[in-house]
């Protein structure tokens, strides 16, 4: 793992070098929300992240230990991205962003998501969460 010069040892500026622009949040709403986890996937994405940018991103994520890459079971020469445990910690943070760009954006939100948020926020959280250790393990990762 490459090592960060930071700024500061202020834990907020830690966050925000890590997630202080829109990619960073939209690529782990990609990963949590969509379930996507290839280049080509996040390629798709409505907001057309360039490839130079995605690259950047991705490799930030994997330094900072909040994705691992893994090799497609399904085509060796196709890279996913996982997310680890320590990303998965930022799936109650994630919600909370959802939730509240949903109350105050008047486009709304994705309703399957938002629906299970207002019905039981805790229990959301703990089967996403759950769900995204699963992809885990059917990739023979601990």
């Amino acid at each position: 793992m490459k090592i960060t010069e930071r700024r500061s040892t202020c834990p907020i500026n830690y966050s925000v070098e890590i997630f202080g622009d829109k990619w960073m949040l939209l690529l782990l709403r990609d990963i949590m929300f969509n379930g996507k986890n290839s280049f080509l996937e996040f390629r798709a994405s409505d907001e057309k992240i360039s490839s130079a940018v995605l690259t950047e991103k991705l490799n930030l994520l994997l330094n900072e230990g909040i994705v691992s890459k893994v090799t497609s079971p399904k085509n060796a020469s196709k890279f996913l991205y996982l997310i680890t445990d320590k990303g998965i910690e930022l799936v109650p943070v994630m919600v909370e962003i959802l939730y509240w760009g949903s109350r105050y954006n008047p486009h709304g939100g994705p309703k399957t998501w938002l629906d299970r948020i207002k019905q039981n926020k805790k229990k959301a959280i703990a089967e996403l969460q759950d769900e995204l250790r699963s992809q885990w393990r059917s990739h023979g990762l601990n």
